[in-house]
């Protein structure tokens, strides 16, 4: 019977560790990759396609310090672009292949936390609510998330291993983490915190050999990428003088300024599953004294810490905090599983660990349940979670179907031309992309004559002065707070001077 139940383990086991990590990508990608266009995209999505559409158009990028972020987005994203066409889908499929993507990781850390932990970090990875969201539009967050993630992954793989590819793979994964955000000084501050009060999270020493080989990949990753491949060597300088302009702006919130307990209250609400089972992960690994739970744990509280103290406060960036928030549940996740070392407990371990796993699935089907809402349903509703955050109206999309289908029955076609003269456009020069005439003025010029004008709400009545009577009016919400009016030539009307 011994020899029986042993085998039916290391059955489970084998099958663990072969359908884990498919399983967990399946999962992520069942609710990260399907109608990535249904949601309209965000101001920054329009920002940063700005750079993303010259990369690809002119094969130029030159990093702006000071309001933009770094570069391996835009060389990332203009890979699908180059090869599929401009279309929504393919400016959002890399970080919804990257968020799935992050979900398989925790899998490589399973002889740290455990089968059953790696198993729950993932799929609590790959059914958080923000993670799914965020993932499916194109901002710098997913792509700090995975790349961190990779990075220490791969950099405990290597340490275990002794492997100097796996460092290699860290140090590139460190440099992605510098050429993408600012706020990766953040990133490996807490980390580092979590090292030091871990003592090295039970990590042996690398060899020096091996350090120099993480140290060079990094800097070559960042070095080609804030160069634009070499050809613009000032870009190097830039991201120094980038922390000084991103230190001010967040210290002075710059219209963004929450209270200090902003993502605490977006974890309660969105992120109960993870937050809840990071509080018993943490008293499971200082109970246990695990070394490289402790790490999870110094990093998790390090990044909360300093995020919640920074006033500029943005709902993207409790992504940094959920990502070791989802390791430290893994621990609590094993540690149910296996049971209270020398507690004396005497039932079954299959029990212990059935009944771990039907309290993960509960929870990861309610997350997903709440991501699919967020995500498929109220993904513009900004009374359905703090998540959507100045998010861009489905509204808006009804403007674009209205241009396109008057351009349609213009003999210009889309050379007709448009004159935009609201400050506030973002993401509509996503949309209208291919057309050719369109002139962002971006204030209310004297004698627009465009047959296609588009306004802010307040400055509709006397734009419709300016224009007179031949022009059809209609109104959209662009994302809280800012509508806009879009004014039509009626060919059919009668002129009349305004």
């Amino acid at each position: 019977m011994t020899g029986a139940r042993h085998a039916d383990a290391g059955s489970a086991g084998l099958i663990l560790e072969r359908a884990g990590p498919w399983t967990l990508l399946i999962v992520a990608a069942a609710l990260r990759l399907p109608r990535l266009a249904i949601r309209p995209l965000h101001h920054d999505e329009g920002s940063n396609v700005i750079f993303l559409l010259r990369l690809v158009r002119e094969g130029s990028y030159h990093y702006d310090a000071t309001n933009y972020h770094g570069p391996l987005l835009y060389f990332l994203s203009a890979v699908p672009i180059t090869l599929f066409g401009a279309t929504t889908v393919m400016l959002r499929v890399v970080p919804a292949l990257l968020g799935s993507l992050t979900a398989a990781l925790p899998w490589l850390l399973r002889r740290e936390i455990g089968g059953v932990g790696a198993l729950a970090s993932g799929l609590l990875i790959a059914t958080s609510p923000s993670l799914v969201y965020y993932s499916r539009d194109n901002i710098h967050e997913i792509y700090l998330v995975f790349l961190t993630l990779l990075l220490i992954s791969a950099l405990v793989r290597g340490m275990r291993s002794g492997k100097s590819a796996w460092l290699l793979v860290a140090g590139a994964a460190a440099g992605g983490v510098l050429a993408t955000k600012e706020t990766a000084c953040l990133t490996f501050l807490a980390i580092g915190a979590g090292l030091f009060v871990s003592r090295g999270g039970g990590l042996p020493r690398p060899r020096r050999a091996a350090v120099a080989g993480f140290a060079i990949a990094a800097c070559a990753v960042a070095v080609v990428l804030y160069s634009d491949l070499f050809s613009d060597i000032s870009g190097l300088i830039r991201p120094f003088q980038a922390l000084r302009v991103w230190g001010e702006r967040g210290l002075h919130a710059d219209g963004h300024g929450k209270p200090w307990w902003y993502f605490l209250g977006i974890l309660g609400r969105d992120e109960p599953a993870i937050l809840g089972s990071a509080v018993v992960g943490c008293a499971a690994a200082v109970r246990r004294r695990c070394r490289f739970g402790l790490l999870l744990v110094g990093w998790s509280v390090a990044i909360l810490l300093v995020y919640s103290c920074i006033p500029y406060k943005t709902p993207w960036l409790v992504l940094n905090m959920v990502l070791p928030l989802a390791l430290v549940s893994g621990v609590a996740f094993e540690a149910g599983a296996r049971g209270a070392p020398s507690s004396g407990d005497a039932r079954p371990l299959r029990l212990r660990r059935w009944a771990a796993m039907l309290l993960l699935g509960s929870v990861a089907l309610l997350s997903a349940r709440r991501a699919f809402i967020l995500s498929f349903v109220r993904y513009d509703d900004d009374r359905a979670s703090a998540i959507v955050y100045v998010q861009t109206r489905r509204n808006a999309l009804r403007l674009v179907a209205r241009v396109e289908a008057y351009a349609r029955q213009d003999s210009r076609g889309k050379a007709v031309p448009i004159d935009i003269l609201s400050p506030d456009y973002l993401p509509l020069n996503w949309y209208l992309r291919d057309f050719s005439e369109v002139s962002y003025f971006g204030v209310v010029i004297e004698h627009p004559q465009a047959p296609l004008v588009i306004v802010r709400g307040d400055d509709a009545d006397r734009v419709a002065g300016m224009l007179g009577s031949g022009y059809l009016r209609q109104s959209y919400a662009l994302r809280p707070g800012v509508d806009l009016v879009l004014f039509l030539l009626n060919p059919e009307a009668p002129q009349t001077a305004p």
